[in-house]
């Protein structure tokens, strides 16, 4: 049997290593916490930021798509202008030559025809910009939400808990 005084030695080094084991865990769950709120402050941050990108690089890209298309349907306008003019001025011409009849309809057609693959190709033109400007929001987009996932939230957990315990169950097992 032990004596009163290495019993009270005892107690009194085991109170200490429990305080001391309590006190580093909570220092542990202190440190965990400012983590936790350090990581998701970033972590806000960041998506805030990848968000007004992703705005910015929208709207220039809107912007190009605005002017690019202004072009496209300016240029339309005149071939069609110029396809007009083409075709009175063909009409003019065939009656002051004297030709008449099939001839005449088959140079207006041949104008038309000239006049309408300028407007299809036009409107392919229109169709296919408009395609790739709406592939090219989509690639903004991901590449947003890519760097938003790049630095996620987090939250308490039982890892975390497990870090706060461990110095309170070493100290029990010393």
């Amino acid at each position: 049997m032990c004596e009163p005084v290495t019993l009270a030695t005892i107690g009194t080094m085991a109170s200490s290593a429990m305080a001391s084991g309590a006190a580093s865990a909570g220092l542990a769950a202190v440190s965990t916490v400012s983590a936790i709120n350090s990581q998701n402050k970033a972590a806000v941050g960041n998506a805030r930021n990848a968000k007004l990108a992703m705005n910015d690089e929208q709207a220039s890209t809107t912007e190009q798509y605005i002017q690019q298309n202004r072009s496209l349907v300016q240029g339309g306008f005149d071939a069609i202008l110029a396809g007009r003019a083409a075709e009175s001025e063909a009409y003019t011409s065939a009656i002051q030559n004297g030709v008449q009849g099939a001839s005449v309809k088959a140079v207006l057609r041949d104008r038309s025809q000239k006049t309408a693959r300028g407007a299809g190709r036009t409107n392919q033109e229109m169709d296919s910009l408009s395609r790739q400007t709406g592939a090219n929001l989509n690639h903004i987009r991901s590449k947003a939400q890519g760097r938003i996932n790049s630095n996620p939230t987090t939250s308490f957990g039982f890892g975390d808990l497990a870090k706060i315990a461990a110095p309170m169950v070493n100290a029990q097992m010393d």
